[in-house]
């Protein structure tokens, strides 16, 4: 976030030099993901190359921190049957696995209204049979949320103007630079999307696959705006170097309990699990064990740290 910042390697280290000459170092392996908030930061031929030789992803914002592109690995086929399957492109299967995927985020927006102590009737849209109506359910979900988040206004994806707005947008794209970093790994195409479709500049696999996670997101945020002192402050520089620290720390600090395991994992790690388990579901390429074989992330799973917040 240090406008002047220069990043380079060192012995398997990445190295920032800050412009007063002072440094960190963090071990390369360790690099998932490496957001640079501001455009005016520079680093070496040597450390671009070494971050993409193991699959790291960089996210770039622009001077007003909004992300504006990705530099990800080369595409790479692993997984040929699930690279195949994905290409045929069969409709009755992509629906149902598309039906699996929008489910889990409803159900996870239901949780976190619950959490955050909403009262409302989104239970009664989730019949199992049926494939839930997805825009009226976003549109009493967003009115609910930003109602108890105490700023009333509309969901705004491009050209935010609200400070919500943004801060979402930003959270969202961290969040799905990390997901295309693993759907390369797992021998994925992200041009090709379960229902999402192919637009100009778009990754619509990327899409499909973050939906459960937007809710996480969504509770970071709500969560940021009710023990920040920087929120609402007329300094929107402060404000939003305070929410991509608190967003940051989060995502780090979240942790995921998968069915009844008794170890957790980093939310970060549960993306490889959730992209894993759906490039095992192409290469099989059999509808009748979509919810044996696809592993989504659970709202009502998660903590910080060793405990919840609360």
């Amino acid at each position: 976030m240090t406008h002047g910042a220069r990043l380079s390697v060192d012995r398997g280290f990445l190295v920032c030099q800050y412009p007063d000459k002072t440094q960190n170092r963090i071990a390369l392996a360790d690099i998932r993901a490496l957001i640079l908030a501001t455009p005016k930061i520079g680093f070496s031929a040597e450390c671009l190359a070494r971050l993409l030789e193991q699959d790291s992803v960089i996210l770039h914002c622009n001077n007003q921190y909004q992300a504006i592109g990705w530099t990800v690995a080369l595409e790479r086929v692993i997984k040929k049957e699930a690279f195949q399957n994905q290409i045929l492109n069969n409709e009755s299967f992509n629906q149902e696995l598309w039906k699996l995927i929008l489910k889990q985020k409803i159900i996870n927006q239901i949780n976190l209204l619950d959490k955050i102590g909403v009262k409302h009737l989104l239970n009664k849209h989730l019949a199992d049979d049926e494939m839930p109506n997805e825009s009226n359910i976003a549109r009493w979900y967003w009115e609910y949320y930003f109602k108890q988040l105490g700023h009333k206004q509309t969901r705004e994806k491009q050209n935010a103007e609200s400070f919500e707005n943004k801060a979402l947008n930003y959270g969202y794209a961290v969040i799905s630079s990390l997901i295309h970093r693993s759907i390369l790994i797992h021998g994925l195409l992200p041009d090709l999307g379960i229902q999402h479709k192919f637009r100009y500049r778009s990754k619509p696999l990327v899409y499909d696959i973050m939906e459960p996670y937007r809710p996480f997101v969504d509770y970071i945020l709500f969560y940021w705006t009710k023990v920040s002192l920087d929120y609402d402050k007329s300094d929107d520089d402060i404000q939003w170097k305070s929410w991509v620290g608190f967003l940051m720390n989060s995502l780090r600090n979240c942790r995921l309990k998968k069915n009844h395991e008794k170890h957790s994992r980093k939310l970060i790690d549960t993306i490889d699990i959730s992209v894993s388990s759906i490039s095992n579901i192409f290469k099989e390429n059999n509808p009748d064990r979509l919810k044996d074989q696809i592993w989504l992330p659970v709202f009502n799973c998660h903590y910080w740290n060793e405990q919840d917040e609360e």
